[in-house]
């Protein structure tokens, strides 16, 4: 397929690459203007984070001096803040020491390996102590570490919060398998068919609809290269514009897989953003 022709009526915003022998692990973005991008040397056993301008692609801040160099994660984000947490142990992968950023230095505010991370909402930090046979949840500051309240073992009140949580997370927008039950399903699906007629049915497409875009995630089934040889797949994205009939972009994220790769983008605001190869980091901005 011929990539970025010009068939492509849309071009990238903004192209990040991630540093020689890393991968982009995992991308985060805050609800206002950053995006946190977890990059991993597989081989060294080595993580760096980087953090850049949404708008732009532009670094911020980099290098973190954390000295845990390989067991430690994006976990959340919240207002103008990142969390990352090391695991307790790498054979067990429970989230324990937190790590508070600012987003706009890369400072670390705060550091604490009493508790166990929970999530992040409204400018609090929520955690628990897990004992042998009770666990016992506190609320801290989010800028200081400091506790704030304490709610004992009463998990009802930090589940309703986790509910809050996720709604508080909207900003982030994602697919959903394009079938009868997508909620745009019988508004679109004459309108795309024809932009998807080579996907393979084993692996359901996903769609966003965003205004009059359809932005969509599929699987090709490439030719078998050798008698015997296990089927392998092409990853597509594309960006249709559903009132012209007309396709605007379209990119190969991954060739020659062997399984399925849900979740390949996500939309913020009018930017589409996804990962190429897990070296690339593309940022598409959609047409007012």
């Amino acid at each position: 397929m011929k990539i970025f022709s010009s068939a492509n009526k849309l071009k990238p915003e903004w192209i990040f690459k991630a540093p020689a022998d890393f991968k982009i692990w995992k991308i985060f973005p805050t609800k206002y203007d950053k995006i946190l991008c977890e990059l991993r040397d597989v081989d060294k056993k080595i993580v760096k984070f980087v953090c850049l301008s949404i708008d732009t692609g532009n670094k911020i801040w980099e290098n973190l001096e954390i000295d845990e160099q390989w067991w430690v994660q994006i976990s959340d984000s919240d207002e103008n803040l990142f969390f990352l947490c090391e695991f307790r142990r790498p054979d067990f992968p429970v989230q324990g020491k937190i790590y508070a950023v600012d987003s706009e230095s890369g400072k670390i505010l705060w550091e604490n390996d009493d508790y166990n991370f929970l999530f992040a909402l409204n400018g609090k930090v929520y955690t628990v102590k897990n004992l042998i046979e009770q666990r016992f949840y506190f609320e801290l500051d989010s800028r200081t570490g400091e506790i704030v309240k304490e709610y004992g073992d009463n998990s009802g009140v930090i589940n309703a919060l986790k509910d809050e949580k996720a709604e508080s997370m909207n900003y982030i927008e994602t697919s959903l398998p394009f079938d009868e039950f997508h909620p745009d399903y019988d508004e679109i699906s004459e309108k795309i068919g024809q932009f998807i007629e080579n996907a393979d049915l084993r692996f359901p497409a996903e769609v966003l609809k965003k205004g009059n875009f359809a932005v969509v995630n599929y699987h090709i089934l490439n030719r078998a290269k050798l008698p015997l040889e296990a089927d392998k797949f092409s990853n597509v994205l594309k960006i249709i514009d559903t009132d012209e009939g007309k396709l605007l972009y379209e990119d190969v994220l991954y060739n020659d897989l062997t399984f399925f790769i849900p979740d390949a983008f996500f939309c913020k605001d009018d930017f589409v953003f996804y990962v190429k190869n897990q070296v690339e980091l593309i940022a598409i901005k959609l047409p007012e």
